[in-house]
Order: C-alpha cells, then structure tokens, then sequence
C-alpha cells in the first residue's frame, strides 16, 4: 500500500526530547491515515508513534504496516489479539522510547503545533503532567463545542478525564506504576486520576488542539447508553482502591469530582434505562457515595458558581443532585423523557 500523506514530512530534526505518541488501533481504517498524518505533521518532529493493532478485522493492520514501511525511524508498530483498549495502551507505554507520553485515539487528531506547546510548557515549567483541552470535532469539520483549561481554574487539571489532551513525563509514569483498566467505562480514570494526584509539578495550557471525533458509529459517543452491563460501580471502587494503595487521601475535589462522576452517569443513562431503572440507580449510587464519601453532599465545591473552570450546566447538575436531591430526581425524569423523544 502507497502513503500519501496531507502535509506529513519526514522527521527533520531531532531537536528537543523525543515525544512518543500511543495510539491503540481497532477497526479504524476509515480514520486512522488523518490521525497519523496529524502526529507525522507536527510542528514539533522529535516524535515516536507506537501504534497497538488490537486485533483489528479491517484494513488498519496494513495501513499501519504501509506507514511503518514508509517512517520506519518514526513508527513503531505491534499487532496483537483483541484485548481493548486498556491493554493496547499498557503495551504501548512498555514501547515507548519518548522522554514524554501523549495518548491519541485512533479516529481522533492532533492540531499542528500541539505537541510544540506541550512540549515548550513542560521544559519551561518541570511538570511531570500537561494538561491541554479539546474541541469536539464532527465529520464536516463542525465544531460542537470546546473545553479549554486556564492556569488559576479549580478544575483545569481535571477539565480532561481522558488520558488525551495531556503530556506526561515518561520517567514519572514508569516509576509510579500507572496502568490503564480494563473495563467498559471511565478507564482512562483509573490512569489520569492518580497521575494527576502524584505529580509535584502540574501544568496548564490552554488550548484545544486535540480533537475528539463525534463519530456517530461509535458506540461510546451516542448521546444515551443504557447502564445494563456498564461495570460502573466497580470501575469506581477499583479507582478508589488504587488511590488508597498508593496512600492517597482524596482531597475535597476528588469527592467533587466522584459526586460529579455519579451525576453524569445518571444523566448519559436514564433515557436508555427508562424512569424505573433510573430511580433504582439513582437510589443505589446515592447510597454508594454515603458509603465512600462522608459528608458527601455538603462538600464544598457543589454549588452553581463552583468549581471554577466547569461548565455551568455541570455545576448546576451537580449541585442539584448533592443538595437538593428531590427535585434532581424530578429532573431525571424529565431528562429522561426528553431524550428518549429526542
């Protein structure tokens, strides 16, 4: 298979440390030339790409094949069974030859000159994690929306819940051990979170040069999903779990940010489980969260005009939800309703 690649050049310089850039690969063939074209266009050139082939039934494996035929001193590329997502980045980490990491998903794309910045703020600053925003991008080249973190905002490290849209010191994720787990949802926290937690020097740029596909087939992007089969639950006591075995006490906004993790799943479910299986869930998390978080629902950062940095609607939902979980219950539902007629 031939490359062509749209503003793409061959690494000319290898100034500056070298930057490898994870990307697990499933069934991407449709998007995966734009989002290696991305990194292969950079700014910034010193770059690895570990590309995982995790089994895919397309023709992503010989693309991948193609371009490390084409970059060789660029790419590095390892085809295995089908294992998700989490393993291929765990993989990809143990290849990595880059002084930093930066995670890239397979129909998502980097803006030029991202790299350079992270890369310029991590070497003016120290810090072990970068944190960036994104724009969700669809096919026509739409933006929906953006979410941009400022230096000073009480959410900014936490803006991103996706390992994407951060730089991280290589050195700093080996020597803590941060793994990625293999669940159906929010498994990119059980990494993001502790890392941002542990590191000494943390950094914002505030940008949106990641851009996160709205791809209308994927599963993960659809507006509802319902929480039958979701191992939501577990995938928060493991989190919780890694950070009491790395003996981190959560500060007041990891309770914020559990609190608010709770609202969102109620809300990206209810429509798909019907008003019953809402209000069983809604019930069953908000017993859960008396269990884990004391004191839960007078934590300070559950307020319309806090944290700083959050979206509004989100400060809203979740302070509903904390302190006034009657009429939250009363919106559910209405959610619910208008979603499912949506």
């Amino acid at each position: 298979m031939a490359i062509t690649t749209m503003g793409a050049t061959r690494r000319t310089s290898t100034e500056g440390p070298l930057v490898s850039v994870l990307i697990p690969v499933y069934n991407a063939e449709r998007y995966l030339k734009r989002c290696l074209d991305s990194v292969l266009g950079q700014t910034y050139k010193h770059v690895q790409i570990v590309a995982i082939d995790d089994g895919s039934q397309d023709g992503s494996k010989d693309l991948l094949d193609a371009y490390a035929a084409a970059y060789p001193e660029v790419m590095t590329v390892e085809h295995q069974a089908n294992a998700g997502a989490a393993a291929a980045r765990n993989r990809a980490i143990e290849l990595a030859r880059g002084e930093y990491l930066c995670f890239l998903d397979n129909d998502d794309w980097f803006d030029a000159d991202l790299l350079q910045a992270f890369v310029s703020m991590a070497r003016s600053t120290g810090a072990e994690v970068v944190c960036g925003g994104y724009r969700r991008s669809t096919e026509d080249g739409r933006t929906l929306f953006e979410v941009i973190p400022h230096e000073g905002e009480q959410w900014a490290p936490y803006a991103v819940g996706a390992a994407w849209a951060k730089l991280y010191d290589s050195a700093f994720v080996r020597r803590e051990g941060f793994r990625f787990l293999p669940t159906n949802i929010d498994e990119d926290l059980f990494f993001t979170l502790p890392s941002i937690l542990s590191a000494k020097r943390l950094a914002i740029v505030p940008t949106a040069g990641y851009n996160w596909f709205y791809n209308t087939e994927s599963v993960s992007n659809t507006s509802q999903r319902s929480s039958k089969g979701l191992r939501f639950e577990q995938t928060m006591n493991d989190i919780l779990a890694e950070l009491g075995r790395r003996h981190m006490r959560p500060p007041e906004i990891v309770c914020h940010y559990f609190v608010r993790l709770v609202t969102w799943f109620l809300l990206h479910t209810c429509a798909a489980d019907g008003r019953s299986l809402a209000r069983e869930n809604l019930a069953h998390y908000t017993a859960w969260l008396d269990r884990s978080f004391e004191g839960w629902r007078e934590e300070p950062y559950a307020r319309p005009n806090k944290p700083t940095g959050d979206a509004l609607q989100n400060r809203l939902a979740v302070w509903l939800f904390a302190r006034h979980p009657n009429v939250f219950a009363l919106a559910l539902d209405l959610y619910g309703m208008v979603k499912s007629h949506g």
